[in-house]
């Protein structure tokens, strides 16, 4: 079956509600959650396990909006693909804020700096001069595998 063909298919209201309820919910809850522990271990330990914490979120977000619809939908699909960017920015929002209270500096000057969402989904930017660094390529495999796997788990 082709993409626009599933899109066209009926779809039900009470179900698409409830995965946006689980999406939303998963993902603010998720992403402050995600972004203390981050910052907890980056800061005191000092190794970096963003896409570790983000791939555990990323199965209990699955299992969530799995049990949240009845017949599957492509539509649920994208909802949690959204909900995944949605983490990711509000993980690092909450990682950059608690750097930024850690260092004495002052939250209102450094707003636009904590809520700027191109400086943290700029690895994802093909035409920046750091693309094709080890880490940043480690950065899309995990971002790329972690979406796979919610799309592959909601089928």
């Amino acid at each position: 079956m082709k993409l626009l063909e599933m899109f066209k298919e009926p779809i039900n209201r009470k179900d698409l509600l409830s995965v946006i309820k689980q999406a939303l919910f998963m993902s603010v809850v998720g992403g402050l959650l995600v972004g203390s522990i981050y910052l907890l271990i980056d800061v005191y330990i000092g190794i970096e396990f963003k896409f570790f914490l983000l791939f555990v979120f990323a199965v209990v977000l699955s299992r969530r909006m799995h049990e949240a619809y009845s017949i599957y939908h492509v539509l649920y699909s994208v909802v949690a693909i959204l909900a995944v960017f949605l983490t990711y920015y509000l993980m690092h929002a909450t990682y950059s804020s608690g750097i930024v209270y850690m260092t004495d500096s002052s939250f209102t000057d450094n707003l636009l700096y904590i809520f700027d969402p191109l400086r943290y989904f700029n690895f994802l930017n093909i035409f920046a001069a750091r693309f094709l660094t080890v880490i940043n390529l480690l950065d899309v495999f995990f971002f790329i595998v972690i979406n796979i796997y919610i799309v592959r788990y909601l089928k």
